[in-house]
């Protein structure tokens, strides 16, 4: 049998339902606060999802940007232009160079 309390029961568990509906808010599936409705309530958050939908398609361009750099690098070339290095014979010149070969004092 419902009672006053069973209603009270369904409407608590139809706000945390909805509670965290709009705590997911820019996520699909879920309800945003934008809109006439929502504005008489003093709750229209349009700018702040579009703030975040803004910073979303950032990060995506980011990624991409990123994955496109570390493709370059990848089919860019494996070995130094500089001589010295592809050389598998070092010549002591090339050490003292590097401060391989000349002593710390």
């Amino acid at each position: 049998p419902w009672t006053k309390w069973s209603y009270l029961q369904l409407l608590g568990m139809f706000v945390l339902l909805f509670g965290t509906a709009v705590y997911n808010a820019p996520n699909a599936g879920s309800v945003k606060l934008t809109g006439k409705f929502w504005a008489f309530f003093g709750m229209d958050f349009t700018d702040e999802y579009l703030e975040v939908e803004a910073e979303r398609r950032d990060a995506e361009l980011d990624a991409k940007w990123e994955e496109a750099q570390r493709k370059f690098r990848d089919k860019g070339r494996k070995n130094s232009s500089f001589m010295g290095e592809r050389s598998p014979m070092v010549s002591v010149h090339t050490q003292a160079l590097r401060g391989l070969g000349s002593p710390k004092i």
